[in-house]
């Protein structure tokens, strides 16, 4: 999509928050190529300014997450309680539930990333937004950002996991045989394969914009993959940047988890219970607060990469500007005079 049909549709992009009678605003922040440093500062400053929004978007994944384990937990009767273990039926059950979980957790966290950065866009470029509206645009589309998600998992997936079966299957075949000259083949298919895991790492930062641009632009799933490749042909050492930052906050989050597992592994019967829901309850705070930095990060950074490669800010300010200069060349003359009427 070009970013003249962009800038026209702006009144679509905010959801039709904005009524016919209201002006609409121009941007809160100002658009101009930012550095890494103040791509981060942005963030959090966004983050604080509208907490309640980004931690309301965020509570559905958490949620559903949180559930999901705890009807796991209910089902094998957490080891260490009177019981020796659970039944087989309840393990299968478990296993199903889990099987289902991740996909549910994955559709719902590609809805929540779409409405995330809906939302921050909004805001950012001086629009209304609210949790309703957000989830609204984010369920229009819901089955293309579920897509997109899984073309970013499987574009930094496949190389690795690929090389990780033909090592482990080399390996079983070694082991019955013994080979001569096998374990060297299967030593270098397994350094390969960690190898392959930088390449998934690089593919992953190359396709990271990809649900940016699927919301703001209303692209497919092969055309916002492609765009954001064509955004991040450089560059992409500040989304690494932004992925450690994560990992740094759910590392201090593990460290607080830390006492609580070992507590659970050493404790029997309800306490063990007891001490694995507060661990639940941990990471459903920690889900909800931690999660919206990545989506409001990768979203600064796709509008930072549109202003440095295309003047988004020139050309936002252009469409801003076009509808009130036509609203003038429309406005009606001064009627004409009457003719006087003879005395």
């Amino acid at each position: 999509m070009s970013s003249s049909e962009f800038l026209g549709g702006a009144g679509q992009f905010a959801g039709g928050a904005t009524g016919a009678g209201q002006e609409q605003r121009g941007p809160r922040y100002d658009l101009r190529p930012l550095s890494t440093g103040e791509v981060l500062d942005r963030t959090f400053q966004l983050y604080r300014s509208h907490f309640l929004l980004f931690v309301g978007l965020a509570l559905l994944p958490a949620a559903v997450s949180t559930v999901t384990n705890a009807a796991k937990l209910v089902l094998v009767r957490y080891p260490g309680t009177a019981h020796s273990g659970a039944p087989a039926w309840a393990l299968m059950l478990a296993g199903v539930l889990s099987i289902i979980g991740g996909l549910l957790a994955l559709v719902v966290y590609g809805i929540t990333e779409a409405a995330t950065i809906w939302a921050m866009s909004a805001v950012y470029l001086g629009e209304p937004a609210s949790i309703k509206s957000a989830y609204k645009v984010a369920f229009k589309h819901w089955f293309r950002y579920t897509l997109v998600k899984l073309r970013q998992i499987w574009t930094a997936m496949w190389l690795p996991m690929v090389l990780f079966i033909a090592a482990f299957s080399v390996a079983g075949v070694v082991a019955r045989h013994r080979g001569i000259g096998s374990s060297t083949l299967v030593i270098a298919l397994f350094v390969l394969a960690f190898i392959s895991l930088i390449y998934g790492l690089w593919a992953y930062l190359r396709v990271s914009m990809a649900v940016p641009a699927a919301v703001v632009e209303s692209l497919k799933v092969g055309a916002a993959m492609r765009r954001s490749k064509q955004l991040l042909a450089s560059r992409k050492v500040r989304v690494f940047l932004l992925g450690l930052l994560m990992i740094a906050l759910y590392f201090v989050v593990g460290m607080i988890e830390s006492p609580l597992l070992i507590l659970a592994v050493r404790s029997r019967g309800a306490q063990a219970i007891a001490t694995r829901a507060i661990q639940l309850g941990v990471n459903f705070v920690a889900g909800t607060l931690i999660a919206p930095v990545g989506a409001i990060g990768v979203c600064l950074f796709y509008f930072d990469e549109r202003v440095r490669r295309e003047g988004f800010d020139i050309e936002w300010m252009m469409g801003k500007l076009a509808p009130a200069e036509a609203a003038v060349t429309e406005l009606p003359g001064p009627a004409p005079e009457a003719p006087a009427e003879p005395a």
